[in-house]
């Protein structure tokens, strides 16, 4: 299985693509404040929980496996964090780069029409793009602030793998969202990812692994 993130991450959708490795960047770019309900769809597996954003960060709730993992993904840091609130944990990963698609510019290179998904007009947009990592292909519709509705899709990674991607928001909720959302707890330990990665039936990778 591996990690959404966005969440999910597990989260929580499909950018190291463009923006490259030094930084982890999130799943959305919305040009505004927002929360919303998120439906992650990787393969087989369906992630469902709650997104909040501002720009450039952005947190994802989740419950797998009996725990709360809270995906906190900042466009200002390398890494992507996971939050155990019951174990008092943060764990730092390196987000999946087939996940991060939603921030490629060239994405609306495209478009082939207005659609309205869940209530928010959209503009749809045919993805087929390449990358040092893969491939995509699909359909991506974002809102005029950024937000992104809806993506649908296939990436093949560069050793073949192909993965069914899926992301879709309801309920969505524009305005400020409070700054604490997206800061780790004080006080929290910090563990490796392959130590806490089993208890959430993740594939996370740490730095330099």
């Amino acid at each position: 299985m591996r990690t959404p993130f966005s969440v999910i991450a597990a989260i929580l959708a499909a950018a190291a693509w463009a923006v490259g490795a030094a930084r982890a960047g999130t799943l959305a770019d919305a040009r505004v404040g927002f929360t919303a309900d998120r439906v992650l769809v990787i393969d087989s597996k369906t992630y469902r929980g709650k997104i909040w954003t501002m720009p450039g960060r952005e947190r994802h709730e989740q419950v797998i496996q009996g725990f709360e993992p809270v995906f906190i993904l900042r466009a200002d840091r390398p890494l992507a964090e996971v939050v155990l609130a019951k174990l008092h944990t943060v764990v730092e990963f390196v987000f999946p780069p087939e996940l991060k698609m939603l921030v490629l510019p060239r994405l609306t290179r495209h478009p082939v029409g207005r659609e309205t998904v869940n209530g928010v007009a959209t503009t749809k947009y045919a993805v087929d793009e390449d990358t040092p990592q893969g491939h995509a292909v699909g359909a991506l519709w974002l809102s005029r602030d950024g937000i992104p509705m809806r993506l649908a899709g296939n990436f093949t990674a560069a050793n073949g793998k192909v993965s069914k991607i899926r992301w879709e928001l309801s309920r969505v909720k524009i305005g400020p969202q409070p700054g604490n959302l997206f800061e780790v707890p004080v006080g929290f330990s910090r563990l490796p990812a392959e130590a806490v990665a089993p208890l959430l039936g993740l594939r996370l990778k740490s730095p330099g692994r």
